[in-house]
C-alpha cells in the first residue's frame, strides 16, 4: 500500500496496467480492513454487550437501553449464507452488527441480547447498504407507505449511476488490456 501511495504522489506510474494494478490492491486492502473490522470478541451480560477487536483493543460497551430492538437478516458470502443481527438505536438506525459467520455460538448470543425483534424486510437497495455500509434507517410502517414512492425514484437513479460507473470501469479495463496487447505486438 505504501508503494502505491508513493507512486501516486511521485507520479511514478508507467501505464494503464500500473494504475489498474494499484486500484486492485487498494480495493483488496479495503476489503481486508472491512473483514478484520467485523471480527470481535463479545461478552454479553444482563443489559450490556462489551466487545474487543483489532481496532478497539481496550473494548467498548454497548448498553441495550440505548437501543429499541434488533433485526435479523441473512447475508451470503464466499463462505455460504449466514445470519446477521443488527441492533437498532433510538433514532431507528442500525448501529451495531454481529455476523454469524464469525461465531459458532451465534444463536446463543442472539438469544442473550434482550432486545425485541423488529420485523423488517429490506429492499434491494437497503440490503446493499446494509451489506457494505452497515447503516440504514428502519422506518415505521406508517412512514414506509408515504416514503416508498419517493425512495423508488431515488433508488433507480442510484442504480443507474452505479451501472454507468460499472460500465465505464469495465470499458477502461478492456481498453487497458487492448493497449497492453497492442504494445507487445508492436
Amino acid at each position: 500500500m505504501f508503494r502505491i501511495f508513493k507512486d501516486i504522489v511521485t507520479g511514478n506510474i508507467h501505464g494503464v496496467s500500473d494504475v489498474l494494478l494499484d486500484l486492485f490492491f487498494i480495493f483488496l486492502f479495503i476489503l481486508v480492513i472491512q473483514f478484520l473490522k467485523e471480527i470481535k470478541y463479545i461478552i454479553i451480560k444482563e443489559n450490556a454487550l462489551k466487545y474487543f477487536s483489532l481496532f478497539v483493543p481496550f473494548g467498548k460497551t454497548v448498553y441495550f437501553c440505548d437501543y429499541i430492538g434488533k433485526i435479523m437478516t441473512t447475508e451470503t458470502g464466499s463462505g455460504g449464507s449466514y445470519k446477521v443481527v443488527y441492533l437498532v438505536d433510538k433514532n431507528r438506525r442500525t448501529a451495531f452488527k454481529i455476523m454469524g459467520l464469525h461465531y459458532k455460538n451465534f444463536d446463543e448470543m442472539n438469544n442473550a441480547i434482550t432486545l425485541k425483534k423488529l420485523s423488517y424486510s429490506p429492499s434491494g437497495w437497503q440490503y446493499f447498504k446494509l451489506l457494505f455500509f452497515e447503516r440504514i434507517t428502519i422506518e415505521d410502517k406508517k412512514q414506509k407507505g408515504e416514503k416508498a414512492a419517493d425512495k423508488k425514484g431515488s433508488e433507480m437513479i442510484i442504480v443507474k449511476i452505479f451501472a454507468i460507473i460499472s460500465v465505464i470501469g469495465i470499458a477502461l479495463f478492456v481498453i487497458g488490456m487492448l493497449i497492453k496487447i497492442l504494445s507487445k505486438l508492436l
